[in-house]
């Protein structure tokens, strides 16, 4: 069996991490681009149908924005070491995502309200 050269080793380490922070950088940067499409649409212009979708659009960003779904945490943990009266030698690396910040989606909160007055004001329920 090879035996894994402990810069081998790192080097995997470092390319994993690299990957793993690219994927969650892309996944905010998606987030925040739908939040501009919707608050950028003019709703006063939609038929009652599209209206009725849109504001579940929007119902559906907050819950993204928000971290109210479950399973939207990341971790990875590696560790590793050798301690005797010797030597000794320690090593590891972590990274944890979700589940810490709390964000409140004020602007597609306020733009969800203004659709429900809309939607009130044609007599449309949600």
């Amino acid at each position: 069996m090879p035996r894994i050269v402990p810069t081998t080793y790192k080097t995997l380490i470092t390319i994993l991490l690299i990957a793993l922070s690219l994927a969650l950088v892309s996944g905010c940067t998606n987030n925040k681009a739908k939040t501009k499409e919707l608050l950028a649409q003019d709703f006063h212009q939609l038929s009652n149908d599209d209206l009725t979708l849109y504001y579940y659009k929007l119902e559906d960003q907050i819950e993204v924005v928000e971290h109210k779904r479950t399973g939207s945490s990341i971790s990875l943990g590696i560790g590793g070491g050798t301690y005797s009266h010797r030597r000794s030698g320690r090593g590891g690396i972590g990274i944890s995502t979700g589940g810490s910040t709390h964000k409140i989606a004020t602007g597609l909160r306020d733009r969800r309200n203004q659709v429900k007055l809309e939607m009130k004001h044609r007599g449309i329920t949600p």
